[in-house]
């Protein structure tokens, strides 16, 4: 009875300390964040039975599961547990006062016996089977849409259906529940048994396996992360086994109240909670590939929703039509927004001069499509240009073709309030009487109307209107230069910039001619008015053709010439110059951006026996052959250039140190298995350098990298070796 008593008078005092913590925190939440401890969300917040008080006061520790690897859910890097699945049940542990102490090491097969034994307490990432109700109980689903993928090769079959498999090899994890599923259902698949996803994707590379089978988010993070740019996933759609399979606690048979007390934990997890983790999951899975730092993840899970401006009538740019952001513009941000990983929200405005004060005033945190001025950059920055269109004045059919604009400044010529063209074309032809007017249809209603000479404004804006609504007005001539437009982003963010600028950079050409194409020339092929082109005289045609025939050529010779500049004549690579030049551009890139980049430098080994055996076509051959190997596995936007002789420089923007160092040994790799054409199999020795604040210079990063590649060498060749800063003697 003493005993009792002493323990109920412990336990009235911790209530009554919690009570008061629990008060404080309520008047002022940022206590938990000032003393570092985690947001309180104590057992109070989850009604428990005594009996479930009492069990965790006996078992205040939870054993649970860690994978090694199986990013983004359940993975160990650097030594810490990560994950999506682990901040979860670390979050609902601590709904009921429990500690998670994770058990790492063993392969899932492993994990699944430890879990039969009751040596782990739960593991996290289960789906349910009749082979394992004998061994564990089940909590509610707490994953609800992991889709399931094939892996294959991208120069081999276009497997997408499991049924295509039958008599091939299908890689899986020991043990993941795919076994019993397969086993059953798929009896005639040859499964290729491995002991992780990764061991499993190595299998589908080398040829050992057909395909995989695996979460398709798991895949697109290692594809990522190892640079397995041969591999591609595959969601499987409509498969009645694999298409969607939800995750649910798997929670040791012998302890049906501990089932009880996490079902309890895991209904009072807020909707908000959960979709925090959902976003920093997700999200940092989803944009790995396009080199978000840690920073930029940070923010943007901060930011939440990006509030952004749009030109409400500039079609087939953009509009804004029935509250939704349409046209050209609206594609592209469709692929940003996959891209960027939280939402893009259109903040709607009636005009673009209102759209540029609502900007100002930072009520949105960007502007669609915009060109950068002077005096925009005053609360501005502007990504690279997504698009780059031509300039053209529109008149009336009565007037003639427009040679040269300066033969116009004398007329009055409309352009929308607050477009950057206004600007700059004031600033070049300061006697030019310019006209602002709200919108394209105001102008091209005065040029109409003979109130305005002419009206300037984009090729495809300017095409769409008078083929849409003003058939009495044409096109008379265009501006020399090419207008470059990309986004407008607040400059006191400077993180929203690096994100736009990467997620730009992202969208392959084909992607981006694709939306153009869909935008200009399908809807302007029907539009074409016969009419114009019969009133030309045939004389003028002629001229004009021979004056487009002659600067046709002239920027052939000169593209001829620039690629020859910047070229290497053998390897079809970029030359040493043109490295240079990248090289000071990713510097610059740095300095501004906080960009990381770095760079690989390779050098086939004993390169001279090759000459001297075979002789120097054949040392050829395989220079050539090799930069064909390298462009097989580089992403479209690492820069491969030979630095000199058998030397060859790759520089791999968004990538920090170790990361490149992956990819130099996939390069390797690579060409270690390749047999050449001339002279069988050969090796090359990488070095790897990443540029820092302390590097001051490329001069010191081409040090650091000349230095690594030395050691490489030293230490047998046929090897890739990361530069390490050695401590100061």
């Amino acid at each position: 009875m003493k005993v009792a008593r002493k323990f109920d008078r412990h336990h009235l005092i911790l209530s009554l300390f919690g009570l008061v913590l629990t008060l404080l925190l309520a008047w002022n939440p940022g206590i938990a964040q000032e003393t570092g401890e985690p947001s309180p969300q104590s057992s109070s917040t989850v009604e428990l039975t005594a009996a479930e008080r009492a069990y965790i006061e006996a078992n205040p520790v939870l054993r649970v599961h860690a994978e090694s690897d199986w990013a983004p859910y359940n993975f160990v890097e650097d030594g810490n547990v990560e994950g999506f699945s682990n901040e979860y049940i670390q979050l609902v542990a601590q709904k009921v006062g429990l500690e998670v102490e994770f058990v790492v090491g063993p392969t899932w097969d492993e994990f699944m016996t430890l879990l039969a034994q009751k040596k782990i307490d739960v593991v996290t990432n289960m789906v349910i089977t009749e082979e394992r109700k004998k061994f564990a109980l089940f909590s509610d689903q707490y994953v609800f849409d992991l889709v399931n993928s094939l892996l294959t090769r991208k120069d081999g079959e276009d497997y997408t259906e499991l049924g295509q498999l039958k008599g091939k090899n299908l890689a899986i994890v020991r043990g993941f529940f795919f076994e019993e599923i397969l086993t059953k259902h798929y009896p005639e698949i040859n499964l290729l048994l491995t002991n992780n996803t990764l061991d499993a994707m190595k299998q589908v590379e080398a040829g050992r396996a057909d395909a995989a089978l695996e979460s398709h988010a798991n895949f697109n993070y290692y594809i990522d992360r190892y640079f397995l740019k041969d591999l591609v996933s595959r969601p499987l759609i409509g498969d009645p086994y694999f298409s969607n399979a939800g995750q649910y606690l798997g929670i040791r048979s012998d302890r049906p109240i501990l089932k009880s007390i996490l079902d309890k934990a895991m209904a009072a997890v807020s909707e908000e909670e959960y979709t925090h983790l959902r976003r920093r999951w997700y999200l940092a899975a989803d944009t790995a590939s396009f080199g978000f730092t840690k920073k930029e993840l940070k923010y943007l899970q901060h930011k939440g929703q990006i509030e952004m401006c749009a030109d409400p009538s500039w079609m087939p740019l953009e509009a804004i039509i029935d509250g939704q952001h349409t046209g050209m513009s609206a594609d592209f941000f469709k692929l940003l927004d996959a891209r960027i990983g939280i939402p893009i929200a259109l903040l709607e405005t009636e005009t673009w001069p209102e759209s540029i004060e609502q900007f100002k005033r930072r009520e949105c945190d960007i502007l669609s499509l915009a060109i950068p001025t002077p005096d925009r950059r005053e609360y501005a920055e502007f990504t690279q240009p997504y698009l780059e269109l031509p300039l053209v004045i529109a008149t009336r059919e009565k007037e003639p073709f427009i040679a040269d604009i300066a033969d116009v400044l004398d007329r009055k010529i409309g352009i929308v309030k607050s477009y950057a063209f206004a600007e700059v074309l004031r600033n070049r032809y300061p006697e030019m009487q310019i006209v602002e007017v709200i919108s394209i249809d105001e102008g091209l209603q005065q040029v109409e109307q003979g109130n305005l000479f002419g009206y300037v404004d984009l090729l495809p804006t300017t095409s769409y209107a008078i083929q849409k609504r003003y058939p009495s007005l044409k096109i008379a001539g265009r501006f020399e230069r090419l207008w470059e437009l990309g986004v407008a982003v607040r400059n006191d963010e400077p993180e929203l910039l690096s994100i736009f600028e990467k997620a730009i950079a992202s969208i392959d050409e084909k992607a981006k001619q694709g939306i153009i194409n869909d935008w200009i020339s399908v809807r302007y092929e029907k539009g074409v008015d016969y009419r114009v082109l019969r009133r030309y005289l045939f004389f003028g045609l002629t001229v004009l053709a021979v004056v487009l025939y002659r600067q046709y050529l002239l920027q052939t010779y000169n593209r001829k010439l620039e690629k020859i500049s910047v070229t290497d004549p053998l390897t079809g690579c970029y030359n040493r110059l043109k490295i240079e030049e990248c090289l000071q551009k990713q510097e610059s890139l740095f300095h501004r951006y906080r960009q990381p980049f770095s760079v690989i430098l390779c050098d086939i080994d004993y390169f001279k026996k090759i000459n001297d055996t075979f002789g120097h076509l054949a040392g050829d051959a395989v220079l050539t052959e090799m930069v064909m190997l390298f462009n097989q596995r580089l992403r479209d936007t690492d820069i491969l250039g030979r630095w000199g002789g058998e030397e060859f420089i790759i520089i791999t923007p968004n990538t920090d140190l170790s990361a490149a160092t992956a990819l130099a040994e996939a390069l390797r790799q690579r060409l270690a298995d390749h047999e050449f054409t001339t002279v069988g199999h050969q090796t090359a020795s990488f070095g790897v350098a990443e540029f820092q604040r302390g590097n001051h210079s490329i001069a010191h990063l081409i040090s650091q990298v000349d230095e690594a590649l030395y050691e490489a060498k030293e230490r047998g060749r046929n090897r890739a070796i990361a530069y390490q800063e050695r401590p100061a003697i």
